[in-house]
């Protein structure tokens, strides 16, 4: 396989549509926790919910998962003006959902421990790899976020504090056609990790219980096939 085309994404030194790549996390976390479970797109396994809240002019995220052991694969029909923007993997900490911790600095930290253990970043566009995904790393700005009814993790709904660390790729329009995105992320679990104590409390983990437990791993494994029209 060749490499995908440098032309089509964003530098990591940039700020694409005069938005810093921190913003863009943060901005991101902020939509796919907002949406409530039965509507949320990194639970939907086939694409059907693709397009919830997807309000900015600009740009189009798509949603990972919770973990998963074999591929996801979702079918998803994007605006020819739209960037594309997705972690490969990401941690994500709030106040709500750790809190033993009292600080925005305590959650970067937390944050940033559980993307230290990434093992495997694989990322493929219409069958071409993108290199250097190592590069592609970042720390979000803090924000706020509000937990909907029926939110992902089970929490009361309300306002809280947020941020999140992981890897991302940015993708400027693509052509008028269909086309294929693959990603895959792996980290280590330590024994004593926070987000172990989450998988085995968080409902929304439980696909991946017996896969953590077995390989003290954590996985994202997604490929969508994109209509862009």
């Amino acid at each position: 396989m060749s490499k995908f085309s440098s032309e089509l994404f964003f530098p990591r030194d940039t700020n694409p549509y005069n938005t810093s790549w921190e913003k863009w996390a943060a901005n991101w976390c902020n939509w796919f926790l907002s949406i409530p479970k039965k509507n949320n797109p990194s639970l939907d396994s086939t694409g059907k919910n693709c397009a919830q809240n997807q309000i900015d002019p600009h740009v189009w995220f798509l949603g990972g998962s919770f973990g998963n052991e074999s591929v996801i694969k979702r079918r998803c029909i994007i605006p020819k003006t739209r960037g594309i923007f997705f972690p490969i993997i990401e941690k994500e900490d709030s106040f709500v959902e750790d809190t033993d911790l009292k600080t925005e600095e305590e959650l970067v930290e937390r944050a940033k421990q559980a993307m230290d253990g990434v093992t495997l970043l694989e990322a493929r566009i219409d069958g071409n790899y993108i290199e250097e995904l190592k590069r592609y790393r970042v720390g979000s700005d803090f924000y706020d976020l509000i937990f909907p009814d029926d939110n992902v993790y089970d929490l009361v709904p309300g306002l809280t504090r947020s941020v999140c660390n992981g890897y991302w790729i940015f993708l400027k329009p693509l052509p008028v056609g269909k086309h294929n995105i693959y990603f895959h992320g792996e980290c280590l679990l330590e024994e004593d990790d926070r987000a172990n104590q989450r998988i085995n409390s968080d409902k929304v983990y439980a696909p991946m219980r017996k896969f953590v437990r077995e390989f003290r791993r954590f996985k994202v494994e997604v490929e969508y096939e994109l209509t862009i029209q």
